[in-house]
């Protein structure tokens, strides 16, 4: 399973791609590449020439995702979203992201 969506109010002319995931016993079966290549095409048929995303500094994994589909580092923002637990709970998570654009 993936999930993920596209926000178009962060930035004006861009679609900004969030929560992007991909369940780690499906990951590394091209999911995540299918995911932003269909995000990809949204942003498009809006009329939009940018897409743009936040990943952690340190998530190797994700960044070896995004790097050969063409998205460029072009500086580093702090970003917060809350997080469901599976007892319900809700948790907090911060970090700091590499923001990463790519002109479509």
């Amino acid at each position: 399973m993936a999930i993920g969506g596209i926000d178009y109010q962060v930035r004006e002319k861009t679609g900004t791609l969030r929560q992007l995931a991909v369940l780690p016993a499906l990951q590394s079966c091209g999911l995540g590449t299918f995911l932003v290549r269909a995000a990809e095409q949204r942003i498009r048929r809006r009329g939009l020439h940018s897409a743009e995303l936040a990943v952690e500094e340190d998530n190797h994994r994700a960044r070896a995702l995004y790097e050969p589909l063409g998205y460029v580092a072009h500086g580093r923002q702090p970003q917060a979203w809350d997080e469901e637990g599976a007892d319900g709970s809700i948790r907090r998570h911060e970090m700091m992201g590499v923001l990463k654009r790519k002109g479509l």
